[in-house]
């Protein structure tokens, strides 16, 4: 599917899974190289950034959360020209079918969102895609701060798998931004350059770039913090289950003597005491609960309960 979106001489071509023919159309029209069609074509597994005299081009990946679980990464290919802009992407992205939304609103109205040449235009979608990136990330923050309360009332046994899940969320997140850290900056330095936008393109550069360490930062802080809380539940974990093995052993040395006070009492030889004692049974038993309490008053003497 071709959406196409005109402001004056600025055209903003977005190519939602195309066919091999719409995208050979659009390649033709605006004499893209063979081999960048080839690469929108394809899956390009890491971000690529490639210049030529009359247009750049770039693919980066953006993290997005899975409503099936874990994460995906939703490849987007972006050919710039000084007159226009061209994105392929093949899966529907939130941000960019919003943003469609917005212009076709402000078309209808007659408004021109601020969008007079191309570099605006890139502007206002890197901000989107990154600003959507940010958005989840932050609900993510809702997530972990649930985590902490659990944790710490007493709930640790049920957060381990959402906080195993949450941690494999921000890795990934994480790893896919961080690919971000060479493409990006070599493509916008490519773009400031005096052939193709020049200076009016820096401060655009500079508040893209900005866009990027912000969200990456945020991510790699609330990686940090969820892999610090998952060291937290991991000690509590511990030091409950050493509880349950101090009590279960101190259990067990109480009951051990008692038992064996029983089985020696039950040795069938002549010469047993109390054999023919007609209180011999109350004379066990109190024996057995005497020496019950003893070692109870010993244990908590020596604080092993």
């Amino acid at each position: 599917m071709i959406t196409r979106h005109e402001r004056g001489r600025i055209a903003w071509i977005d190519l939602e899974s195309p066919t091999r023919d719409e995208l050979s159309r659009v390649m033709q029209e605006f004499g893209i190289d063979a081999r960048v069609e080839e690469e929108i074509a394809t899956a390009t597994p890491y971000p690529l950034s490639l210049a030529s005299p009359r247009y750049l081009y770039l693919v980066l990946h953006f993290p997005t959360t899975d409503p099936n679980g874990g994460t995906k990464s939703q490849e987007v290919d972006f050919i710039v020209g000084k007159n226009f802009l061209i994105t392929a992407r093949y899966e529907i992205i939130k941000s960019i079918h919003n943003l469609h939304k917005v212009f076709e609103a402000e078309e209808l109205l007659g408004l021109h969102g601020n969008i007079e040449s191309a570099d605006a235009l890139l502007e206002r979608i890197f901000r989107r895609l990154y600003g959507a990136i940010r958005e989840e990330v932050e609900e993510m923050s809702v997530t972990i701060d649930r985590i902490e309360r659990d944790i710490f009332g007493g709930k640790e046994k049920q957060t381990v798998r959402l906080i195993s899940e949450t941690n494999r969320v921000l890795l990934r997140f994480d790893t896919i931004m961080k690919r971000h850290a060479e493409s990006l900056p070599l493509f916008l330095t490519d773009l400031c350059a005096p052939t193709f936008f020049g200076k009016r393109f820096v401060e655009r550069a500079q508040r893209v770039q900005a866009e990027h360490d912000h969200v990456a930062s945020l991510v790699s802080s609330y990686r940090e913090v969820a892999g610090v809380l998952r060291e937290t539940n991991d000690s509590l974990l511990s030091a409950s289950q050493n509880s349950v093995m101090k009590d279960l052993t101190v259990i067990a040395s109480i009951t051990l003597p008692l038992g064996l006070i029983t089985d020696l009492f039950q040795m069938n030889v002549s010469d047993a005491p109390f054999a023919n004692d007609p209180h011999a049974f109350w004379i066990i038993l109190s024996i057995i609960f005497a020496s019950s309490i003893f070692l109870i008053v010993y244990s908590k003497h020596r604080r092993w309960l």
